[in-house]
């Protein structure tokens, strides 16, 4: 079994290839993701190539072998499923339950997310709505668009915020957007600038950064 620190490298580097394994993601970016130094996640990434769940190309970077992955996979389940149930069952904020499963996630049982996940309804999606894997290891699909490329005045159905920091997320619950509020996009500057946002029942609308609005995913409502 992978130790804490080699969980957290897996999940990073799962997270960083996005929808395509096969993607080689370049070691400083893994460090940078991890928050270590380079020369620190260069030899964790030669632990991981040694146990068999890294491969590694000279200049080019690591990606998850199969074995890999599904620790990586494991491990986001796990996590997600804590954060839902911290969320859900016992009132943590989204802006926190983060950090709060962090203390937890290594050290509960894979009995223990079962049954949690089932005391939840099989929930598909996380307090942030990131997707859940199931039990084999799945991730349920959706046709999402990002914030910053949706269309204007249209009704939009946020489905989740993104590896956002915790005081990021607590402006945005200030406001009341979060994962099942429906926005509209009043107007979006050019060059990946601001975007207006406007929900239901607010006389006015609010400006976010095109950075932040790259982080939301929405969907069509209707």
């Amino acid at each position: 079994m992978p130790s804490e620190s080699e969980e957290n490298y897996l999940r990073a580097i799962w997270k960083l290839a996005g929808d395509d394994d096969s993607n080689w993601i370049p070691t400083g970016l893994v460090a940078e993701r991890v928050g270590v130094s380079p020369p620190s996640a260069t030899s964790m990434v030669q632990q991981l190539c040694d146990r068999g769940w890294l491969d590694h190309k000279r200049y080019g970077g690591v990606r998850l072998t199969s074995e890999g992955r599904m620790l990586a996979v494991q491990t986001v389940r796990r996590h997600r499923i804590l954060e839902t149930y911290l969320s859900k069952i016992l009132g943590v904020p989204w802006d926190r339950v983060d950090s709060e499963v962090e203390r937890l996630e290594h050290s509960v049982s894979e009995d223990l997310i079962c049954r949690m996940e089932e005391a939840l309804g099989f929930p598909d999606r996380d307090p942030h709505g990131s997707p859940i894997p199931d039990r084999q290891g799945v991730l349920p699909t959706r046709q999402d668009l990002f914030l910053d490329l949706a269309p204007l005045a249209t009704s939009l159905e946020i489905v989740r915020v993104e590896d956002a920091l915790p005081e990021v997320l607590h402006w945005l619950g200030e406001r009341g957007v979060r994962p099942g509020v429906v926005v509209t996009v009043e107007s979006r500057e050019p060059a990946g600038g601001p975007v207006l946002l406007k929900l239901p029942g607010q006389e006015s609308a609010f400006a976010i950064s095109g950075k932040l609005a790259r982080s939301i995913s929405v969907t069509r409502v209707g």
